[in-house]
């Protein structure tokens, strides 16, 4: 593992935010894998490909895509990332095209960062089959405690803009999507996660 990968690898938010996401995202999507072995996946921000390499370690045979805005996230990616079915660009959600659909659609820690998040999640039900599904991770402004923690994490990383469950439940249903559950993560956060489970309206 390069130098750049155990930075990566330790960076705080590895224990109290991308590793609890990780579990929690895999206890979800582990089953349907299970019962459906020929699902696609795509991951939207993908960062260092944690999420699909985790689940990859299990499931070696469903196809992967994860892509991420940041080139040196993605090169690192396809460092720790070796399996044969997953796959690694650099893009934007916005200039993203595929010629498929994909049966499930994840968007851990990235959805705050989107300018647009209503053309985002319309754009994200596009690409996803007609029985897909979006799971979607973030934190959330329901709280005091949580307005001051996400400032602070605000200002130790770039713009973000972290709705409250109101305002994420009228972004989906605007966005033609329908809200399946809330998962709410608490190991070890420091504030909490919301797991947004979501397929399309019918």
């Amino acid at each position: 593992m390069g130098k750049l990968s155990l930075q990566v690898n330790n960076l705080w938010v590895q224990k109290y935010s991308l590793g609890p996401t990780r579990r929690e995202v895999s206890k979800i999507i582990i089953p349907l894998l299970d019962e459906r072995p020929e699902l696609k996946i795509l991951d939207i921000g993908c960062g260092t490909g944690q999420i699909l390499n985790e689940v990859s370690s299990t499931h070696p045979m469903v196809d992967y895509l994860g892509i991420d805005v940041a080139n040196n996230m993605i090169e690192l990616a396809k460092e720790n990332n070796k399996g044969a079915n997953i796959k690694f660009i650099v893009s934007s959600i916005e200039d993203f095209k595929s010629d498929g659909k994909f049966d499930i659609i994840l968007c851990t820690h990235a959805f705050p960062y989107f300018p647009n998040k209503e053309e985002m999640l319309k754009k994200m039900a596009n690409l996803c089959n007609e029985k897909g599904e979006l799971i979607i991770v973030n934190s959330s402004s329901n709280s005091l405690k949580d307005l001051v923690i996400n400032f602070f994490l605000k200002a130790t990383t770039s713009e973000a803009k972290y709705l409250s469950i109101g305002e994420m439940k009228e972004l989906f249903e605007r966005a033609g999507l329908k809200l399946k559950k809330i998962n709410i993560i608490r190991e070890k956060v420091i504030c909490q996660l919301f797991l947004y489970f979501i397929w399309k309206a019918s």
